[in-house]
């Protein structure tokens, strides 16, 4: 991730959601009193176009073996 100071790693953790922000501690711009501000990073999720055969392969394995289900709160609507 670009800071103002140059690039750091960051860890996203596991569950989080596209639109969801991290805050850096300490790794914003120069405060006027000294110091260092925060810097919030809003995370984009993004999903590759183009897979390779055995990348479609483990996201069908993938899909098979999982009990998430994106779609739940949309069962429960009644329109």
């Amino acid at each position: 991730m670009p800071t103002p100071d140059g690039s750091v790693k960051v860890k996203v953790p596991k569950g989080v959601r596209s639109g969801q922000s991290l805050r850096l501690r300490g790794k914003g711009w120069t405060l006027p009193k000294g110091g260092r501000g925060d810097l919030f990073v809003k995370l984009q999720i993004v999903t590759p176009q183009d897979l390779s055969p055995l990348e479609q392969e483990y996201y069908e394995k993938i899909q098979a073996n999982t009990s998430f289900n994106p779609r739940k709160q949309l069962e429960e609507i009644k329109l």
